[in-house]
């Protein structure tokens, strides 16, 4: 009966905590640093990444697309790490509950281990789907002990921000550098401050120009910055990251071929085509197509959620 009492105990001083400047103003906003979302069986949900995230799937299974991955699998008890700049579709396979995590300062897992220390760690696993993380038990525990204070009403920024350090430094303590590295690869740099603001603001720029405008950088200097930093040529590394974002809104999106033109700047139809063609294989209509979401994992209407 005790244990039963302590399952089912409530926030001692809501109203207290719910007047509280920090649950107010940091954590009931758009886009909150953590947050639980329960979707039924069959349901599909399109957003957009405005900051990068950590999602666990504490129950069911998904249907998930982001960049070049289309319609992966995740079940429960994984986690995906999720760059910011990308629409995420999912789809539930059967009901699901997910756990967003967004990490709004930088990470690392202590105060001597850093994210860039697993720069040179990553291996090859031959494989071209996004590396899922296996919950193991201590962060099956914490997302746990989580998605319960979150139903109990707790949204404490102050509290949000202890949970966030905490997580990364169980993935610190109980997963291997090459698991991390795995899980991170699409953040790890050898030059944070460099990387931080390129992934976070190079969707907002059509151009490699634009983007050295933006960081008063001259083309050739931003040049040798991407080599150094990402060992590739910026150039190339804003297309791939462009092809990605096209390949998705083909992909998942409703927008007229004519609207994503406009959308990615491009000047032209014939040009638009050209680009897809020689990035992705086929031209915007064909991938469409080939590939569209609504026809591949279900024609069920996707409800739309630009929080993420």
């Amino acid at each position: 009966k005790q244990t039963q009492n302590q399952l089912n105990m409530d926030l001692s001083y809501l109203n207290e905590h719910m007047a509280c400047r920090n649950c107010q103003s940091c954590d009931k906003g758009t886009r909150p640093a953590i947050e639980t979302k329960e979707i039924s069986t069959g349901s599909s949900h399109k957003q957009q990444a405005l900051q990068s995230k950590i999602i666990f799937l504490l129950r069911g299974e998904i249907t998930y697309s982001f960049g070049m991955y289309n319609n992966r699998r995740m079940r429960c008890g994984q986690a995906l790490y999720l760059p910011v700049g990308y629409n995420f579709s999912y789809r539930a396979e059967s009901g699901a509950l997910l756990l967003f995590i967004r990490p709004y300062s930088k990470l690392q897992f202590c105060d001597c281990y850093r994210l860039e220390d697993l720069v040179h760690r990553t291996p090859d696993t031959g494989t071209d789907s996004p590396y899922l993380l296996e919950m193991k038990e201590p962060v099956k525990g914490y997302t746990d002990m989580l998605a319960y204070c979150i139903r109990k009403g707790l949204c404490c920024g102050y509290y949000n921000e202890l949970k966030i350090n905490e997580l990364l430094y169980l993935l610190g303590e109980f997963y291997s550098k090459e698991e991390l590295a795995l899980f991170f690869h699409e953040a790890l740099s050898g030059d944070p401050g460099f990387s931080l603001y390129v992934m976070n603001n190079y969707h907002n720029y059509h151009s490699l120009s634009e983007l050295a405008a933006a960081m008063n950088m001259s083309l050739s200097g931003i040049e040798k910055r991407f080599r150094k930093v990402f060992n590739i040529s910026g150039y190339k590394w804003m297309n791939q990251h462009r092809a990605k974002k096209i390949y998705h809104a083909l992909c998942t999106g409703d927008k007229s071929l004519n609207e994503l033109r406009a959308e990615f700047g491009f000047a032209s139809k014939a040009s638009f085509s050209r680009y897809c063609k020689q990035h992705l294989g086929e031209p915007p209509g064909g991938i469409r197509q080939h590939h569209r979401f609504g026809c591949e994992i279900g024609k069920e209407s996707v409800k739309m959620d630009n929080r993420i």
